[in-house]
């Protein structure tokens, strides 16, 4: 619950600097013409000014002007190309408030350069072009709040100060105009301020409901996608057990129905024939229901590991023995690799014995007569530990190369030979590697042959020597 309230907390944090991110580029994006005009307009002041003020006050003025308008068209390129990124929001908030803070003080700064004394006139047009930029710098800064208050601030002060310079009824009233006048100029750039914000706030929920919907989508083709996937499965699942399926219970149920018709009483050798033929039968039948049970264990999660110190090498010994009688039909030689002193691997034997199984009986099918076998084992630098199968056989495609990881994933290297399979042996033997926390690769070419190979971490070695010392 902790948890989900800092989650959400966080997320709130996120979108209030975002806003004040996008406010401030907003007035910003207002403030543009600034840095062309600003300094065109100071020296149009400036010629205005000079049969009142001397030209080094203009100069030093027009100079700090131009000046002060540069690090604002900096830190707005800057701003504009940044990355969008709200952990800084607060920086680039403040380096954009203090740059328009120098350029604002520097042009209200006119009330104390072109200032003359005893000049109505002169007066006159500087109170005017003060009252015309709070206005105008009020509206155009009203999105950002920190902008705002800056520009309301700083003109707001020079507004009301700078009739005080001359004293008497006159300029104190127009001092008491100028302070109501800024209250006001503050109560409609508040107004622009919550126009913006609701409109920023209205175009972030419209990014972020394109975002969800576009996400939702995407969640929504990946399940129809696994949903088709896993009715293509089942079809595929029934078209290939009923083939296999049928296959031997229609030899069982052949041969068991001639020696109950008692067609071949007096041939004991016939009789002695049809019975190996519905062993060999129900031995292939059961090999398949124990894959297909297999399989639902390891994909349920209910298959439970049994853990032992293996001794990999004898089970490499054990499983060539069960594979030779097939290698030798099939004209293809064994040879074993494994490497000498190696670790014991604390690992379901079962499980190991099946996966090496299954890699050695898929190399010696897809194996033509006179290529080569080899099943391995070796230490790996990083302490791990890691077994497969290398063969000279047909190889994989690489479009295949991830199907034949998934149920019933034959790929097209099985047309060619008439011993197909289910395609369960290396999603079984998949499953099996990742139940001990293991990966299983494939490394295939067409024509130059497959090497499989399943790793197991670190934690499942276990040295000799170590065994021996502890012992």
């Amino acid at each position: 619950m902790k948890d989900g309230v800092l989650a959400d907390s966080d997320t709130v944090r996120e979108r209030r600097s975002k806003l004040a991110l996008d406010q401030a580029a907003l007035a910003l994006r207002n403030l543009g013409p600034n840095h062309y005009f600003m300094p065109l307009f100071a020296a149009i002041i400036c010629v205005m000014f000079y049969r009142w003020v001397e030209l080094p006050k203009l100069t030093i003025w027009f100079v700090l002007l131009t000046l002060s308008v540069i690090p604002l068209g900096l830190l707005s390129g800057k701003f504009r190309h940044r990355e969008p990124d709200t952990a800084d929001a607060g920086k680039w908030i403040l380096r954009a408030t203090l740059a328009y803070g120098l350029f604002a003080v520097t042009w209200a700064s006119m009330g104390i350069f072109l200032w003359a004394p005893r000049g109505d006139l002169n007066h006159l047009i500087i109170i005017m072009l003060l009252a015309c930029t709070i206005a105008g710098n009020g509206a155009l800064t009203g999105a950002s709040k920190p902008l705002a208050v800056t520009a309301l601030t700083v003109y707001g002060v020079a507004c009301v100060l700078v009739p005080l310079r001359e004293g008497g009824l006159i300029y104190n009233g127009i001092a008491a105009l100028a302070f109501f006048y800024v209250l006001y100029l503050g109560y409609m750039t508040s107004q622009i301020h919550a126009t913006a914000r609701d409109m920023l706030m209205l175009r972030n929920d419209k990014s972020d409901l394109i975002v969800a919907l576009a996400k939702a989508k995407l969640e929504s083709d990946e399940a129809r996608e696994r949903a088709e996937a896993a009715n293509r499965a089942k079809s595929q699942f029934l078209a290939n057990m009923s083939h296999e399926l049928r296959t031997p219970l229609n030899a069982i149920l052949g041969f068991s129905e001639l020696i109950t018709s008692r067609t071949f009483l007096g041939n004991p050798e016939k009789h002695h024939e049809y019975a190996e033929l519905i062993h060999g039968s129900g031995q292939h039948l059961l090999t398949l229901i124990n894959d297909i049970l297999d399989l639902a264990k390891i994909e349920a999660g209910g298959f439970e590991l049994r853990e032992s110190d293996v001794n990999l090498a004898y089970v490499i010994a054990e499983c060539v023995s069960m594979v030779a009688p097939r290698a030798e039909s099939n004209g293809c030689t064994i040879h074993t690799d494994v490497a000498s002193n190696l670790p014991l691997l604390f690992a379901d034997q079962r499980a190991i014995k099946q996966i090496m199984l299954n890699l050695l009986t898929n190399a010696v099918k897809f194996t033509p007569a006179g290529g080569d076998v080899t099943p391995f084992a070796r230490l790996e630098s990083d302490g791990g530990f890691s077994f497969g199968v290398v063969d000279t056989g047909i190889g994989i495609a690489g479009a295949d190369q991830m199907r034949v990881f998934q149920k019933f994933g034959q790929g097209r290297h099985d047309v060619a030979i008439n011993d197909k399979g289910t395609g369960l042996g290396l999603p079984i033997a998949k499953g099996l590697v990742e139940a001990h926390d293991g990966r299983i690769a494939l490394e295939s070419q067409e024509g130059l042959g497959t090497t499989v190979t399943a790793y197991f971490p670190p934690s499942r070695t276990q040295h000799r020597s170590a065994l021996r010392a502890t012992s």
